[in-house]
Formats: C-alpha cells, sequence, structure tokens
C-alpha cells in the first residue's frame, strides 16, 4: 500500500480526504493544529498524526521519510488576516511551500499535488499573492497543482460564517450582494484533485469548471435577516479561475481545464471568471446547505 502525506490535513480538504483515501493509503497528517489532531485520531486510529510546521524544513524533512506521495493543503487562508500579517503569509504560503517541494525532492518522492485557489489569478491581495508564488514553486519543480473557487462550506468560508450567525440568530453580513465567487462541492474538489494526483507529473494546472453564486443569494438561502456592510478593498467583485493567457493554452477536457506550462499561445481567449459561467439559483444554493453542511452539523 502506498504511503500518502497529507500537510495541513486536519482542515477542510484534508479531512474530506482521509474519509475518502484512509483505507486505501497508509496516511499520515501533519499541521499545527492539536486540538483537530486530537479530535480525528480516534476516527482514524490507523493514520499517523504528527505536530508539524511546513516552516520548519527539517521538521517536513523528517515527516516525509518513507513517503510515496504529498499532497500539499496546508495555508493560510484567511484574507483579513493575511492582510494584516503579510509576512506570516508568505511564511507559511511560500517559504513553506519551498520546504514541502524541496523535502519530497530531497526524498525521491515522485508525486506532489499542491493546492490552488482562484484568488492567486491577478492576485489584488497578500493571500492571493501568496498562493500565485505557491504555485510557481509546485510547478517549477515538476509537480502538478490543482485551482479551486470557493469549496462549499470550508471552514471559514462565507457559507459556515452565515451558518453561525443563522444559529446566533444575529445579522447575515453581507459585503457585497452582487459578489459572484465560484462554487464547487467537496467531492468535486476531490475528484479534481485525485485526477492531478493520477496524472503525469508536467508541472500541470487543472482546474475545475464551475458555477458560480452571488454572495447575496448565499446569504437568502439562509434567510431574510440581510445586513450589508460594504465590500473590503482587498475583495474583488469577480474572481478568475484562467487568465486570458492559461486560457490560450489550456486544454477543456470533460467538465475540467488541464493548463499546460510548455504549450504554445493559441488564438486569444477571454479569460474564465465568475461573471461568465453559469449561475446558481438560491434554491440550488439551499440543496447544497442540505447535503454539505447542515449534513456535516449533525
Amino acid at each position: 500500500m502506498e504511503k500518502l502525506l497529507i500537510t495541513g490535513g486536519t482542515g477542510t480538504i484534508g479531512k474530506e480526504l482521509l474519509k475518502k483515501l484512509h483505507t486505501k493509503y497508509e496516511i499520515r497528517v501533519i499541521s499545527r493544529d492539536e486540538l483537530k489532531q486530537a479530535e480525528l485520531k480516534p476516527k482514524y486510529p490507523d493514520v499517523d498524526f504528527m505536530i508539524t510546521d511546513v516552516r520548519d524544513y527539517r521538521a517536513v524533512l523528517k515527516a516525509m521519510v518513507g513517503m510515496d506521495i504529498v499532497i500539499h493543503a496546508a495555508a493560510m487562508k484567511r484574507i483579513e488576516v493575511c492582510e494584516e500579517y503579510p509576512i506570516e503569509a508568505v511564511k507559511t504560503n511560500v517559504l513553506g511551500t519551498e520546504n514541502v517541494v524541496n523535502a519530497a525532492r530531497e526524498r525521491g518522492i515522485a508525486k506532489l499535488v499542491s493546492i490552488g485557489t482562484d484568488k492567486d489569478c491577478e492576485p489584488i491581495n497578500v493571500y492571493g499573492m501568496t498562493k500565485a508564488i505557491e504555485e510557481k514553486i509546485t510547478l517549477s519543480a515538476g509537480y502538478n497543482c490543482v485551482r479551486y473557487g470557493n469549496v462549499f462550506g470550508s471552514r471559514g468560508s462565507v457559507v459556515s460564517l452565515f451558518l453561525q450567525q443563522k444559529q446566533n440568530e444575529s445579522p447575515l453580513t453581507v459585503t457585497d450582494a452582487e459578489m459572484r465567487r465560484f462554487i464547487l462541492t467537496t467531492d468535486e474538489a476531490m475528484d479534481l484533485l485525485l485526477l492531478a494526483l493520477n496524472s503525469p507529473m508536467e508541472g500541470t494546472i487543472f482546474v475545475k469548471k464551475s458555477p458560480a453564486a452571488k454572495v447575496g443569494d448565499i446569504a437568502k438561502a439562509f434567510g431574510d435577516n440581510i445586513k450589508v456592510i460594504g465590500a473590503y478593498p482587498f475583495e474583488k467583485k469577480y474572481e478568475m479561475l484562467l487568465t486570458a493567457d492559461e486560457m490560450s493554452r489550456a486544454e477543456d477536457k470533460d467538465g475540467h481545464y488541464i493548463i499546460y506550462q510548455d504549450k504554445k499561445h493559441l488564438n486569444y481567449k477571454e479569460p474564465y471568471t465568475s461573471d461568465t459561467t453559469d449561475l446558481l439559483t438560491v434554491d440550488q444554493i439551499k440543496e447544497l446547505i442540505k447535503k454539505y453542511v447542515i449534513k456535516e452539523e449533525e
């Protein structure tokens, strides 16, 4: 059985990977969250949990002993925190990724996939900038990346915020009701990740075609007590999953795009943005809440 290391394995994506893969691989999880590790250990007794910070190269190198595959999910993700502490975001998202990639190469690990975000396409905030560099570090080493929009209901997302506010009977705080965000489910995120993992390691980016949702409509799916507070300077009205440059050298295949780094540019194409993709209705958002959010809370 192959041995899989998951960095940041106690986050939303990490926990989904454990659900899906704990019987298929020997798994080691590294993260800094001792509480989450303590909560997960009884559920996954065969998983090796290690308190390890990706900023510490020696610790990462030690964690990779005997591993065959790496999924790099560790990151500072809260946009406002990265804005307030940009150097800390650089230490984790940039230098931490360099440590993970260099340790994987030193250990001779052939398969590694790093998880990117739509925020790293033409970024305007620290989080997006650091994640864009994370992609470049991964690709330059010949490993693959996936790039996601908003994983529905993930920890720290607007969906989890609205759920908490509803439970507290507080107003649902919306920055801009017309903002559109790419939406994909945890199942779709897992499928894309496994596709990238099982494809040749050629410095390739895999992107799932995704619908979008208006932030105002997501709030409406939770209730009518909505308060508009105004957009932050580090937020975009619309997000981007592929730039125009990337669209010109991407392959459109089976519901996703594959971006090749060495492919010659074809004819110009418009970027893939959240204001041009399909839009989810309030009823469709409610169904996603029932399936992926409320179920998790029960």
